[in-house]
């Protein structure tokens, strides 16, 4: 009838954190960003500092419940946006669980969370302030910006010459992207992630599918500059899989050398990987379905001029996932 998913947990592992943090704004949308969120928060909360991360996300998601809400109500994608705030929720448990709750049936698999942000769009008619309320009402530590205000959607051009449109076709083509661009191509970036960037100390960009999650952030007009403007440090975490139809046969410099393509004005400093393998059991199940481990070339990355940062950053549990905690740990001794 329907599904409750629970949230994961953090498990507690004795580190520093030191009293006053740096500001970080992290970039992306998808289960990554939401993974390094929910380890910022934490740590933020242990060193009582109120302010919190803050994350600029994507909005041009067009598969699933968001994809059929854009198409009905005519608003942003608001999936990525729930995932982000619910990492940065203090909320009642309870009320984390209604807003991450998904319909079966008739309701189509929606979440009761993307429904509230499209009542809360209509009553506002603005999704900035939509988003705003949402995370009041979850009381979440810090801030979820979209990366644009505007209608856009993601245009794909492939090796073989071939174009797809919409972040689900271009996936599921399944062909080696050669470019991607926004549509429209002069999308204009939210006006607060703009004064995010400009009073960050450290830019994260990543974990998450670099095609349809980071590169879609960096190509909002006006973003990679004030990035570049800004006097923020700027990491880049490696992702532990390649993504079938995305990042086939890549290794790390691949993916700093395709972030690089569509935003050559992006300062890169860091790149931060993970060092411990994966099981055996992982490594079979991912490879059954196309996905391998990244290699990366120490080496290699450092003569792009980046400074490579290894750490013991893998969860626990079946998934091939960066583990909370450790993520953010490493960043903030990046940022120190």
């Amino acid at each position: 009838m329907f599904n409750v998913e629970p949230r994961p947990s953090l498990r507690a592992t004795p580190s520093a954190v030191p009293a006053c943090l740096p500001r970080i704004t992290a970039l992306g949308g998808g289960t990554g960003l939401a993974v390094l969120l929910r380890g910022l928060r934490e740590l933020y909360r242990q060193a009582e500092d109120t302010a919190g991360p803050t994350a600029i996300v994507t909005v041009a998601d067009d598969g699933g419940s968001s994809g059929r809400l854009r198409r009905e109500f005519d608003m942003l994608a608001p999936g990525d946006i729930r995932n982000c705030l619910l990492a940065l929720s203090d909320a009642d448990p309870t009320l984390q669980q209604l807003f991450d709750f998904r319909f079966d049936g008739k309701l189509g698999d929606h979440s009761l969370g993307n429904l509230m942000l499209v009542a809360l769009t209509l009553m506002e008619r603005d999704f900035g302030k939509a988003v705003q309320r949402a995370a009041g009402l979850l009381a979440v530590h810090g801030r979820v910006l979209p990366a644009t205000l505007d209608e856009v959607a993601l245009l794909a051009r492939f090796e073989d010459g071939s174009c797809s449109m919409g972040e689900s076709c271009i996936t599921a083509a399944g062909r080696r992207i050669e470019r991607l661009s926004l549509v429209p191509p002069d999308t204009r970036p939210a006006p607060e992630a703009l004064k995010a960037i400009a009073g960050s100390d450290l830019v994260v960009i990543g974990p998450g599918s670099l095609y349809t999650s980071l590169i879609p952030v960096l190509l909002v007009v006006g973003l990679v500059e004030a990035i570049a403007a800004s006097h923020a440090q700027v990491a880049l975490v490696m992702n532990l899989m390649s993504e079938p139809g995305e990042t086939d046969d890549y290794d790390a410099s691949d993916l700093v050398a395709a972030l690089r393509r569509h935003a050559p004005a992006l300062p890169l400093h860091h790149v931060l990987l993970n060092r411990t393998p994966l099981a055996g059991e992982q490594l079979r199940r991912y490879g059954a379905e196309g996905a391998a481990p990244i290699p990366a070339d120490h080496a290699s990355l450092a003569s792009l001029g980046l400074q490579v940062s290894a750490h013991d950053l893998l969860g626990e549990g079946p998934k091939a996932r960066h583990d909370p905690r450790k993520l953010a740990q490493a960043l903030l001794e990046l940022a120190a």
